[in-house]
């Protein structure tokens, strides 16, 4: 089973890479030998210098991955999961480029027509926008869809509106009713809102499909811990919709020197172990930045509705200045790791159902597929009859926000549901001729689905379980001369 899935990592690295430079073998051989070094530091050089050479190190780490040595497994494992990481990072991430050529067109219609071109959801405050027919003029060449906003924002006059809060709508007061609020927001649905004003430029990085900005010096979520150096700044991080981002699973930051000259550290959690030969994409860590929501009460002991939750783009990260005196960061680098559920993924492959009656197989995620029944006919077709039982949407929610006790999640798209396909002994694909998936049972933690199917001819050779895979994605961010809180 090990040798199958190196050889799909292999092969999937170098789908999502392309072809690599060819590398001195004896060069690699011999970094792979230090991975095992008695020094420390050798065996910490060993695996940056292979993460650095990228995918012409694959295959020799996959043997590696192999070894007798534990520690040679370890960090070859780790640096295959990061370069497993990067390159699916660059592949899913890669941003949309637009070319702006505004001239002296109203101000509400330019950015209409930027909102359709980039798909991010651009509004005008209208508290804070004197005259949304003004006229703007912004031409630029081919920009990444967040440099092509921030660029628009520029030369229209407009800055952008951060929020600690959303408010959420308020229920018709009535005694007894049960109240259904909306559904809790992502990251992803929250609008960009711009208002009049010189636009500030905020470090951070905007060259992907993901923007992270550090916020404004004087926004609320800056904590400051007087006389430790401990500082909690508050990050922005605005996926463009259509990447199914869930949330962010942490932050860790790799470099960071105050205005002294003094190196500190900082990041929010624990990075999720890479596993290359998890062949279900690993754990997913899930982080709401230590916010913590308290509800009241009334006397007759009913909950009173909450009127806003966290803002889900605002990301807090903890970090250690040098200098507790420092008044900036004269460099801050590192990345933020993000979800993304990729639709469409095999997640569970059964081999021969029909041997395999009254099993229970593991998906991950909590997921479990049993093959209930698996029998003819009669009428030269085959009917099959399975159980698959996983975390209910109400308890998946939980882990991404601390408002989804109390706030229903949106409802899925089809692509976002498990499905189950069949193939022959010749790896082609049987349609089913009757398919079925019936909810058996939803109880608020589980949600159970029957599924049943009917196929012509024999049992199928086998069945794969395909659905939505949980993905850890990079934004890669580098901030210079960053003011204190």
């Amino acid at each position: 089973m090990t040798r199958v899935l190196a050889a799909i990592g292999v092969f999937a690295l170098a789908m999502m890479v392309g072809a690599a430079p060819p590398q001195s073998q004896p060069a690699v051989e011999l970094l792979i030998s230090q991975l095992g070094s008695e020094r420390f530091a050798e065996r910490e050089a060993a695996g940056k210098a292979l993460e650095a050479i990228g995918p012409a190190a694959v295959p020799a780490l996959i043997a590696a991955a192999q070894s007798q040595n534990p520690e040679v497994v370890r960090r070859a494992t780790e640096v295959l999961g990061r370069l497993r990481r990067g390159a699916e990072s660059d592949t899913r991430l890669k941003p949309k480029t637009v070319r702006l050529a505004y001239k002296n067109l109203p101000l509400g219609t330019a950015v209409h027509d930027l909102k359709a071109r980039t798909g991010i959801d651009l509004v005008l405050d209208p508290a804070n926008v004197a005259d949304p027919l003004r006229l703007v003029t912004c031409e630029t060449g081919d920009l990444p869809v967040w440099q092509a906003v921030e660029a628009f924002c520029k030369a229209a006059g407009v800055r952008e509106v951060f929020a600690a809060d959303l408010p959420i709508p308020k229920s018709e007061a009535r005694r007894r009713v049960y109240y259904s609020p909306p559904p809790t927001p992502t990251s992803d649905t929250i609008p960009v809102t711009l208002a009049d004003g010189t636009y500030v430029s905020h470090p951070g990085s905007r060259t992907t499909a993901v923007r992270v900005l550090l916020l404004p010096q004087t926004f609320p979520g800056h904590r400051v811990t007087l006389g430790t150096g401990e500082v909690t700044l508050c990050f922005d991080v605005t996926p463009v919709p259509g990447l199914n981002w869930q949330d962010v699973a942490g932050v860790r930051v790799t470099k960071l020197i105050d205005d002294t000259g003094r190196y500190g550290s900082g990041g929010s959690i624990k990075e999720p172990d890479p596993n290359p030969f998890d062949p279900f994409g690993g754990q997913i860590f899930i982080n709401r930045g230590g916010r913590v929501v308290m509800f009241r009460a009334d006397v007759d002991g009913n909950m009173i509705q909450p009127t806003t939750q966290p803002n889900p783009r605002v990301v807090q990260v903890p970090v250690k200045i040098a200098n507790p005196a420092a008044r900036s960061l004269k460099r801050l680098e590192g990345v933020v790791l993000g979800e993304i559920l990729v639709p469409g993924q095999p997640l569970l492959t059964v081999v021969d159902p029909a041997t395999h009656i009254g099993a229970t197989f593991g998906i991950a995620g909590g997921t479990r597929l049993t093959v209930a029944d698996v029998r003819s006919t009669g009428a030269g077709s085959t009917n099959i009859r399975l159980q698959l039982e996983g975390p209910s949407a109400w308890q998946s929610a939980r882990r991404r926000n601390v408002m989804a006790a109390f706030m229903p999640e949106a409802p899925q798209t089809p692509d976002m549901s498990p499905q189950v396909k069949a193939y022959d002994a010749a790896n082609r694909p049987i349609a089913a001729t009757v398919s079925s998936y019936a909810p058996a049972n939803d109880d608020g933690e589980t949600m159970t689905t029957s599924i049943q199917l009917t196929f012509p001819g024999g049992p199928p050779a086998k069945i794969v379980v395909v659905g939505p895979k949980p993905t850890i994605v990079e934004i890669p961010f580098e901030m210079e001369n960053v003011p204190l809180p």
